[in-house]
């Protein structure tokens, strides 16, 4: 001990003993594993609401092409089998003359995989090539396709 003035004061030794070590440690840890938990669901939760937001944008883009096309569609035409839309419709010219007859094809293949992929096919042969569609769609965003015809 060392004497100041009349007071007396312990001397300290430099360093942190094993107890204060380990204290700390558990504080860092009790503290860290929570907040690194909150931090990994942010981020997934944020990634689901990304996927789901483009899931609903392609959708609602295929659902306007569909209805677009199909309210012009040949009574009789439209078919939807096996993950397939077909339809045909046929437009006139001004002159009240008819224009050549427009096939559809909207497809879903490879439906509830991974790799599934929407395709439509627009032509005037009865089996237009098709293509994927809306451009830029990634394989495994939309898994399912259905159409209730009434």
């Amino acid at each position: 001990m060392v004497q100041i003035s009349g007071y007396k004061f312990l001397q300290f030794k430099r360093g942190f003993t094993f107890v204060e070590i380990t204290i700390v440690i558990a504080l860092i840890l009790v503290l860290a594993i929570p907040i690194g938990t909150l931090l990994i669901n942010y981020l997934k939760a944020n990634y689901f609401e990304s996927t789901y937001l483009k899931e609903q944008y392609y959708a609602n883009v295929i659902m306007q092409d569909i209805e677009q096309r199909i309210r012009r569609a040949d009574n009789g035409s439209v078919n939807f089998s096996n993950y397939t839309l077909t339809f045909s419709y046929t437009d006139a010219n001004p002159d009240g003359s008819k224009k050549t007859t427009i096939y559809c094809v909207y497809t879903l293949q490879n439906a509830g995989t991974t790799n599934s992929i929407f395709n439509r096919g627009i032509g005037t042969s009865p089996n237009p090539a098709v293509s994927v569609f809306p451009v830029g769609l990634e394989k495994g965003l939309i898994r399912d396709f259905n159409i209730t015809i009434s």
